[in-house]
């Protein structure tokens, strides 16, 4: 016993169980309804909202610089294409022209158009072309980017101009008695729609000119002298680009086939010396890069180019024009027998449309906007 009182134990036993039993009640911690709490969750899902608002348009930003990238490049890709369409027709529509075409190029299309302005006259038509490029970039997916140019062109509706009989651009040319050149036109009243010009029987380049009685016949002055170089100036023909064989040609290196219709006019080439027998077909323009030797009895309609005509004493006949001399050895050209070169305006005329091309009008190209 520690001295206390019975009385005072009991007083001190209720106080502790009642405290103990008070603190026995609560159970667990106490939580207090603050209203500040709504807010704050409020401002985190405000501030969330703003930060995707804020990435996504960050993203359009970014997506929108991207798309304007690609299309001015596609756009400047679609001018490039155009304008490369431009040069392709005029370079590859050699003769009877397509009146649309459509080159692949730089991954996208070029649609060029070719529309007749006017008939400037027998030897040239002016035209419009228009060239539209299309492309689209693989790497996205939209609508095509197109540019569209305009170009004026003329074009040698007649390759060959017809300014002599015979153009004999380098060498000597001396002809028989028994030979004929003539510049007067052979062609039938009303046989072609070309006007009738009757032309200069020679025209001489570089060497002399000689004859034998009176071989000749033409409007005066039946020869002209003017030079190697004025001479080729005058026809009007690349003699390199004729005979370069990366220039098409119908036939190269036979003659056409029998078969063909008579109106057919092509154009023939032989690369090097050509020896023509009296049995083949074709008619148009003849090309021989070297030495041309006529057989007895051979006979062509149309044009005929040759580096060199060689002497011989056969007897064959040309009704169009003829070019000699343009291998530029400056040999001698003997016209013996027979032979016969005549001018025939309508032989000339469909056989140098086979050889016909466009021009570029300088300073006429301007782009729609």
């Amino acid at each position: 016993m520690d001295g206390r009182h019975p009385l005072e134990e009991q007083q001190l036993s209720a106080v502790f169980l009642d405290s103990a039993a008070r603190d026995s009640s609560r159970s667990g911690p106490e939580f207090v309804d603050d209203p500040r709490g709504g807010f704050v969750l409020a401002l985190v899902v405000l501030l969330l909202f703003g930060i995707g608002v804020a990435g996504a348009a960050g993203y359009q930003v970014v997506l929108s610089e991207a798309l304007l990238s690609v299309h001015a490049k596609e756009t400047q890709t679609a001018l490039s294409i155009a304008r490369a369409g431009l040069r392709s027709y005029i370079g590859k529509q050699i003769g009877i022209h397509d009146d649309t075409v459509i080159y692949s190029i730089e991954g996208g299309d070029a649609v060029v158009t070719a529309r007749l302005v006017s008939v400037i006259d027998d030897f040239q038509t002016l035209y419009l072309l228009e060239s539209e490029g299309v492309y689209t970039d693989p790497t996205f997916t939209g609508s095509p980017a197109r540019r569209t140019v305009f170009q004026y062109a003329v074009k040698r509706e007649v390759a060959l101009n017809h300014v002599a009989m015979m153009t004999q651009v380098t060498g000597d040319l001396y002809v028989e008695g028994n030979a004929h050149i003539d510049g007067n036109d052979g062609a039938s009243s009303g046989t072609c729609q070309q006007s009738s010009v009757d032309l200069t029987a020679v025209i001489m380049g570089s060497g002399s000119f000689n004859k034998e009685e009176d071989p000749i016949d033409g409007p005066n002055p039946e020869v002209i002298y003017v030079g190697s170089a004025a001479a080729l100036d005058s026809i009007g023909i690349d003699w390199d680009v004729l005979t370069d064989t990366a220039f098409p040609v119908d036939y190269e290196d036979t003659w056409p086939s029998c078969a063909l219709p008579a109106d057919s006019f092509t154009v023939t080439r032989f690369n090097g010396n050509l020896s023509a027998p009296s049995s083949v077909c074709g008619q148009g323009v003849l090309i021989v890069t070297g030495d041309f030797t006529g057989g007895d009895g051979f006979q062509w309609d149309g044009i005929l180019l040759a580096g060199h005509i060689v002497t011989t004493n056969n007897n064959y006949r040309i009704d169009g024009l003829v070019v000699g001399g343009l291998d530029g050895n400056g040999t001698l050209t003997r016209l013996d027998d027979n032979t016969h070169i005549d001018y025939h305006r309508c032989y000339a005329f469909q056989a140098g449309k086979r050889l016909s091309h466009f021009e570029m009008v300088g300073s006429t190209w301007w782009e729609e906007m």
